[in-house]
C-alpha cells in the first residue's frame, strides 16, 4: 500500500541543530509529494504561530499538527483542538510551585492567542526561548491568564525531564498528559492528547489508514506517533529508548537531514 501520509516532527529531526533545513531539496520533494497527493505534515510540541512563521515564506506546508496534537490545522480549517481545563491548569501550577520535587526553573503557557511568561521568569531573555515564541506576552501571574491553553510547557536546567513528567502523570492521574519534549523540558497538554492520537485525527480526515503513513520523531513526546504509523522512523540521534521503542531508524542524523534522505528513499520505492 503506498504511503499517503509524511509527518515529522521538527526540532531534533527535521531541522539540524541550527534550526535550518535544505529548503531547495526539500522543495522539490514536497512539489513530488503534492504531485502524488501525499499529505505532508508538521507534527511538533511548538506554538502554532511559531511554525507557520519557520515554514510560511520558504515551503508551501499546509498542515500543521502543534502543541503535540492539541491543535491541528489544515490551511485554515481546525481539524482538531483541545485545550487544558482551567482548573486544572491553575492547580498544576500550583503544584509546581509548591512541590520540592518539582521547583521548575522556567514555566510558559502556549495559548491561542499568545505565549505566556511571568515578567520575573529568568528565562525571558534567554535566544533560544525567544526563538520557539512568535508572540510571547509578559504578565504578573501566569495563573491569571483566561486564554485558551493548549500546552504548558516546564524547564529545568539540570533535571531528568522524564522523571519530572513521569511524576505529573502519577500525581495528578488522568488530569493531563505530560511527556518529556528535549532540551531539559516538558510538556503538559490536555488529557487524551499526543501526537499519535493527532496522527488519527488526519487519517480520519483525508480517511488514511496507518499502512499508509510514515513518522518521523526523535524524542519521547514522538513515540506514540511513531507506533501508530506503518513507517515509524526514529532518527539516528534519537533517545536511545525512542530508537528501542522504533519499527525504523534513519541512516542519517538530523544534521545531515535524515528526514529528506528517507523521504527520498521512500518515494523511490513507492
Amino acid at each position: 500500500m503506498p504511503i499517503k501520509l509524511i509527518a515529522t516532527d521538527i526540532d531534533g529531526t527535521f531541522l539540524n541543530d541550527q534550526h535550518e533545513y535544505a529548503i531547495d531539496r526539500f522543495n522539490e520533494l514536497l512539489q513530488t509529494m503534492q504531485q502524488r497527493q501525499i499529505h505532508f505534515v508538521i507534527a511538533s510540541g511548538n506554538h502554532y504561530g511559531h511554525l507557520v512563521d519557520i515554514f510560511t515564506a520558504k515551503s508551501r506546508i499546509n498542515t500543521f499538527m502543534a502543541e503535540n496534537g492539541a491543535l491541528i490545522m489544515d490551511g485554515s480549517t481546525v481539524v482538531a483542538e483541545k485545550q487544558l481545563p482551567l482548573l486544572t491548569m491553575q492547580q498544576l501550577l500550583k503544584t509546581l510551585h509548591d512541590d520540592p520535587f518539582l521547583k521548575p526553573d522556567s514555566v510558559r503557557l502556549s495559548g491561542q492567542h499568545a505565549s505566556y511568561m511571568n515578567r520575573t521568569d529568568p528565562d525571558i531573555n534567554i535566544p533560544e526561548i525567544r526563538y520557539y515564541i512568535s508572540n510571547l506576552q509578559l504578565v504578573d501571574d501566569i495563573a491569571q491568564v483566561t486564554d485558551h491553553i493548549y500546552k504548558v510547557n516546564v524547564a529545568w536546567k539540570h533535571a531528568a525531564s522524564k522523571e519530572k513528567a513521569d511524576y505529573l502523570n502519577a500525581k495528578f492521574p488522568g488530569a493531563f498528559h505530560a511527556t518529556a519534549s528535549g532540551y531539559g523540558g516538558i510538556d503538559v497538554i490536555p488529557a487524551g492528547i499526543n501526537k499519535g492520537v493527532g496522527l488519527q485525527e488526519l487519517e480520519d480526515y483525508w480517511q488514511l489508514t496507518p499502512a499508509e503513513v510514515a513518522a518521523f520523531g526523535d524524542n519521547y513526546n514522538d513515540l506514540e506517533m511513531l507506533s501508530r504509523a506503518k513507517y515509524g522512523y526514529a532518527m539516528l540521534n534519537a533517545e536511545a529508548a525512542v530508537r528501542k521503542q522504533a519499527a525504523f531508524t534513519t541512516r542519517l542524523d538530523n544534521n545531515h537531514f535524515g528526514v529528506l534522505d528517507t523521504i527520498e528513499q521512500l518515494l523511490l520505492a513507492d
